[in-house]
């Protein structure tokens, strides 16, 4: 290949055999697109969700004794071996650097989008959003816990999130997005479902199974998202000015965009409510089950932390 790839693929990145004779391409990136070139952290983070260091490593390996070992290669000459084995160390170390950055970069962001939801969550910017007050049933049970307080003990806890869907839906979505940015809930749910799928557990071991979950899981991204521009229509106009980049929709059209509300209307259409908490219980219980490494920001308690976000969120959509 003597001429460049200047109008081969245009708007796509090249596929097949980048090795050329052409100058000007020699350090250029060749497998890149022009949006990987601007922010290539999908390209590492895409590259890990499919391999982990000792996978890359295993197959570094086997792609390094195939060359050495075999007759009739390339590295039957000494310093051909030689050169091979420095390039797969250097390969591997590369391949070390780019995970570790990988984390860095992951780390960086995630302390940027807290500074800035911690700074939009300030009086002086948002709309203060008042917790429901007790209802009658609250705050009968109170009154008579303090009538028989005298005779005997009392069992009382505060109200959990969840159990504030049927008089305050819009407060209930607003504290889940007020903890957790969307980037994080996305992230959340990419992992649990890896996890839950990897799991030894009996809830997906058969496919048509595994087929329901993934096929829950994109609609139920979208559906976030879709919350998610509902809960920021209803913040301060300087905090929506203020949004991330990485909070802003990635699935959503833009119709859907202006209208989120036909995206609650249609996931609830096509999955039963009943469903919905069935598959949310099987997706725990198999996250829980998980007995691998799980992924960066995910363990146990954090499948269960999702597990009760996504089951606020549902419910209170469903009351919209």
């Amino acid at each position: 290949m003597n001429e460049p790839l200047t109008n081969a693929r245009p708007g796509i990145s090249f596929s097949g055999k980048t090795h050329n004779n052409h100058p000007h391409w020699h350090n250029q990136p060749l497998r890149l697109s022009k949006e990987q070139k601007r922010d290539p952290l999908p390209v590492l983070d895409d590259f890990f969700e499919c391999y982990h260091l000792n996978d890359v490593r295993q197959m570094l390996w086997q792609w390094l004794t195939t060359v050495i070992s075999s007759h009739q290669s390339i590295s039957n000459d000494a310093l051909d071996r030689d050169n091979h084995l420095y390039f797969y160390e250097k390969i591997e170390g590369i391949i070390e650097a780019a995970y570790v950055m990988k984390r860095k970069l992951h780390k960086h962001r995630r302390n940027i989008e807290k500074r800035l939801l911690k700074k939009s969550c300030q009086p002086e910017h948002t709309q203060a959003i008042q917790t429901p007050e007790h209802s009658n049933s609250d705050t009968a049970a109170i009154r008579l816990a303090a009538e028989n307080s005298d005779n005997e003990e009392v069992f009382n806890k505060p109200k959990q999130l969840l159990e504030y869907v049927d008089e305050a839906p819009m407060y209930v979505i607003s504290e889940v997005f007020r903890c957790e940015s969307l980037a994080f809930l996305r992230d959340q749910l990419r992992d649990w479902l890896h996890v839950a799928l990897s799991a030894d557990s009996s809830m997906y071991d058969d496919g048509e199974q595994r087929r329901q979950l993934l096929s829950f899981h994109d609609p139920l991204l979208v559906f976030v998202e879709a919350l998610f521009i509902i809960y920021n229509q209803n913040r301060d106009k300087k905090v929506k000015n203020e949004m991330v980049e990485t909070d802003k929709p990635r699935l959503l059209s833009k119709d859907q965009i202006a209208n989120p509300m036909q995206v609650i209307t249609g996931f609830f259409e096509k999955f039963p409510m009943v469903y919905i908490i069935r598959e949310l219980n099987d997706w725990l219980e198999a996250g829980i089950c998980y007995a691998g490494d799980y992924p960066d920001n995910m363990s146990e308690l954090q499948v269960l932390y999702t597990y009760r976000n996504v089951l606020c969120l549902i419910n209170a959509a469903a009351r919209l």
